[in-house]
Order: structure tokens, then C-alpha cells, then sequence
């Protein structure tokens, strides 16, 4: 039995990996997908992985094929086609270590895959089926995958599910959103990015973007990333806050989310999805965002996952390097308007080190103006200075309760 099949997008990336004499960008190419990466940072845990696709069968889908085998991904379910080519993305690294994609994909081998090619065999041997929105964007990829989700739901499966918007492969908003809501309607797991909350519901607030969703979704489980400042995890009542694995070597964010949606499958796949408490749900962010941060830190995504014990030792040298750090301050505060709030960041974003507000057991970068206004600012916070300087108490006095 598989313990994750995916089905989705299968391409190569051609990575912007510097720039020649003459200016122009040089490239890598870097075979992927985001249901790969998944795939791949599942089987470099240990779990058994099939993938469902199409490529073209030309030198491109051979390499592709042939890559995520050497993955450790069944490619039982991998189909090729001669009438059309292989999709090609081009990913311009920016500042930061951030991405822009261009698509050539009209039409890809990947929306080619038909209803009819679709392995039920997979669907039925796995505990877990994943897929994003891409093989939405067009027919018959679109019936394909929606075939595939009503098989995983009559089978039984936990069904989990990631938008992974990309802006460029959608003939407008409309489609996208409505694509977009049928995956959130049918998965139990859901991981989605801040700004794709933003731009789905129309809400700054975090907090109110998932009530939003859970108006139409089912999920039980519900993870957003935050990029730089971390990750928030919704079960039942719950809300926890995972903190981020800040790196000064991030040179490529490709597969972040990919990797980190692979550390949340994997918990799920040892601990289910009942009676999770607070402390589990740590755990979970804990590992997934640690793995997400090493794979930050190396270009490419399906090649460079990391593996449990490079994700342990990260863990381990943070916690230590934490208990090493110089005493903190702490002080009560009080923000009590959306002016308050930005002035404050603005404040906070001049002061070196980590600077924190501490809501119950949540932890916010004090930094960032999105993760403030996740908070309820009606309850009490604790604003938490790691690398004090006696300067700092004259602008911490405006703030204190």
C-alpha cells in the first residue's frame, strides 16, 4: 500500500542560477512539480509514494520520469504522450531568495491526462491523496483530477489539498477562485499560503480568512504558511503559531511549501488527524518548518529535500543557540488601533534581533504588521526585546499597558 499518491503538474524548472558576462540570466534545470516535491520530501521520510501525470514523451518526460524514480516515487501512475511536449517553467530567483515563474504550457503534456488515464489502483492503495490546483486550469487534466478526488472520497482517503497559485496559468480570477474553492470543498488537510488567503477571501486577517474557508470547506485540518515569519495551524478550536527557521544562507524558495506540506502529510501519517492537542500541533509546525528552511538554502526543490535527521539536528541547534542567547527583556503592551499597530511595527523594525509579542501561546514577529493584526489585540501582549540596548525603553514606553 502507498501512503501518499499524488496527481498533478510534472515539468521541469529551469532555475535561475546567476548570469553570464553579458548579463543575461543562467539557467538550471531542475525536474519537479509541486505534487513531486511533495512526493519526494514524503519518500525521503520514509513513506512510500506514487505519482499520477502526464509528461511528453520526449527527452524531457524521460528525464522526468527517470528523476523521480531515483526519488524514491513510484511512476506507476505516470503517463506519456507523443502528440504534445513536456511543460517548462522558467523560475527567476529574486531578492531574498523569492521566485517569479513563466509557463510554457500551451497546451503541457500535464493537462493532457484524461479522466480514463487516471489509476484507480493508486487511488485505492493509498492512505493519503494530495493535489494542488494547476491540473485544474484546463480540460481534460480538470475532469481528471476531480475523478481522481471522488475516487480517494469514496474510498475513503484522507484527501489534502494546495492551491499553489500561479497567477500566469489562469485565464482570469474567476476560474482560478472557483477551481480553488472546489479543492478547499473536498480535502480534510488544507495548506495554504497568507497571501493566497488574501487574495481568495479578500481578508488581511488571517483569523477571519479561515473562518471564511471553513464556511465551505470540511477540513480538519487547516495550516497557513507565513513565509519568513513562520506558519499558524486551525484544528477544531485550536490556533497555534509555529515559529520560523530563519537562515542567512536562503538563496531559493522553490519547494519551501512543497516541503513544508510533505512535514505536515508525514505527521498526519503517524499521528491521524484525531484528539491532536496543542502540543502535537507544535510538533508538526516545529518539523515541517525546519525542513522548509533547509531546503531554502539550496537551489532546485525535488533533488534537495532534506531528511528527518538533517531536520532534527536544525531543531536540536536552534533550541540550543536559543538557550545561548543573552537575557531577554519583556514588557506589557497595548495596541489599540490599525495607526498604533503600524507605527509600532515601523518602531520595532529599527531595533536589532528578534523582537516578539507573545499573545497566550501564540508568537508573533513584532516585525510584521500581518502577523500582528492575526492576533487579538483585545487581549493582553507581551512584547519580548532578545537583544536589548537601554536606547530602545524610551520608544517601549509608548506601547506599555
Amino acid at each position: 500500500m502507498y501512503d501518499v499518491t499524488a496527481l498533478g503538474e510534472i515539468l521541469i524548472d529551469f532555475i535561475q542560477t546567476g548570469s553570464s558576462r553579458n548579463g543575461n540570466p543562467v539557467f538550471e534545470a531542475n525536474p519537479g512539480g509541486a505534487p513531486c516535491n511533495v512526493l519526494a520530501m514524503l519518500a525521503r521520510l520514509g513513506y512510500r509514494t506514487a505519482f499520477i501525470g502526464k509528461a511528453g514523451n520526449d527527452s524531457f518526460g524521460k528525464m522526468l520520469g527517470k528523476t523521480i524514480k531515483e526519488a524514491g516515487i513510484s511512476a506507476e501512475g505516470l503517463v506519456y504522450d507523443s502528440r504534445v511536449n513536456t511543460t517548462l517553467a522558467f523560475v527567476h530567483t529574486l531578492a531574498g531568495g523569492d521566485r517569479d515563474f513563466s509557463f510554457y504550457r500551451n497546451p503541457g503534456a500535464d493537462l493532457m491526462l484524461s479522466d480514463y488515464e487516471v489509476s484507480e489502483k493508486l487511488m485505492k492503495e493509498c492512505r493519503i491523496f494530495h493535489f494542488g490546483s494547476l491540473s485544474l486550469t484546463n480540460e481534460p487534466a480538470k475532469t481528471a483530477t476531480k475523478k481522481a478526488a471522488a475516487l480517494a472520497k469514496d474510498a475513503g482517503k484522507l484527501i489534502s489539498f494546495d492551491p499553489n497559485y500561479r497567477e500566469a496559468l489562469w485565464e482570469n480570477d474567476r476560474q482560478a477562485k472557483e477551481a480553488v474553492w472546489y479543492g478547499i470543498g473536498e480535502c480534510d488537510i488544507l495548506k495554504i499560503a497568507d497571501n493566497e488567503i488574501k487574495w481568495l477571501t479578500g481578508m488581511e486577517d488571517y483569523d477571519e480568512g479561515v473562518q471564511e474557508i471553513k464556511k465551505r470547506s470540511g477540513a480538519r485540518l487547516i495550516n497557513v504558511t507565513l513565509g519568513r515569519q513562520g506558519s499558524l495551524s486551525y484544528y477544531l478550536d485550536k490556533k497555534v503559531y509555529g515559529q520560523p527557521f530563519l537562515s542567512d544562507r536562503t538563496i531559493d524558495t522553490t519547494g519551501a511549501g512543497d516541503t513544508f506540506c510533505a512535514g505536515v502529510l508525514g505527521f498526519v501519517l503517524e499521528h491521524g488527524l484525531d484528539g491532536l492537542n496543542e502540543k502535537d500541533l507544535e510538533e508538526m509546525l516545529t518539523t515541517a518548518n525546519a525542513a522548509a528552511s533547509i531546503v531554502t538554502t539550496r537551489k532546485g526543490a525535488l533533488r534537495s529535500m532534506p531528511d528527518m535527521a538533517e531536520i532534527q539536528t536544525l531543531i536540536r541547534d536552534s533550541r540550543k543557540h536559543q538557550k545561548e542567547r543573552q537575557p531577554v527583556k519583556t514588557f506589557p503592551v497595548r495596541l489599540q488601533s490599525t495607526d498604533q499597530v503600524k507605527e509600532f511595527v515601523g518602531d520595532m523594525s529599527r531595533m536589532e534581533g528578534d523582537v516578539l509579542l507573545l499573545a497566550g501561546k501564540y508568537v508573533i514577529d513584532a516585525k510584521s504588521i500581518m502577523g500582528i493584526f492575526s492576533l487579538d489585540l483585545s487581549n493582553p501582549l507581551q512584547l519580548q526585546i532578545e537583544e536589548w540596548k537601554d536606547e530602545y525603553m524610551s520608544v517601549i514606553q509608548k506601547y506599555m499597558d
